[in-house]
């Protein structure tokens, strides 16, 4: 890029720009850029365009003009681009069908690698505890005992 397209458009450039010159040509997307984010710029083009503005051709039917211009807003066959409705669409791993096939697919990984065997004692540890009893059985036998304390003895 060079320098002089980083420099702030002289309001001659700006009447070059109005008039479609072929020496801006090259610098038409920057001023674009420029009117839209720097007040200065918009000062300067405003400056030209009311130094130009006498040479610039005249529209001949004004309301013409504007009828045909709002006849082209209202035409079903004019291509329209919708931006938002492209925001609405989820993307692909956004689904909840593609989280369920990663789960399943870690599952069947996890189980082919034998994790989740990790997780339950082995036979061993069962066949010590075999001759306990359970915890329900002792809460059972907690319980009953506390309620026989409760009881009236000369029954």
């Amino acid at each position: 890029m060079n320098d002089n397209r980083k420099a702030m458009p002289s309001v001659e450039a700006w009447a070059a720009y109005i008039r479609g010159d072929e020496s801006v040509r090259e610098q038409v997307e920057y001023m674009e850029t420029l009117l839209l984010e720097d007040e200065q710029a918009l000062e300067l083009y405003m400056q030209a365009l009311e130094r130009e503005g006498s040479e610039l051709p005249v529209l001949a039917q004004p309301e013409r003009f504007a009828d045909n211009v709002m006849s082209q807003i209202g035409n079903p066959h004019a291509k329209v681009v919708n931006m938002e409705a492209r925001d609405d669409r989820r993307r692909w791993y956004e689904h909840r069908l593609f989280h369920y096939a990663i789960a399943a697919c870690l599952t069947l990984i996890f189980l082919s690698a034998g994790w989740f065997d990790k997780l339950t004692p082995g036979p061993e540890h069962v066949q010590k505890h075999a001759n306990e009893s359970s915890f329900s059985e002792e809460l059972v036998k907690v319980t009953t005992g506390w309620i026989d304390r409760l009881k009236p003895q000369g029954r």
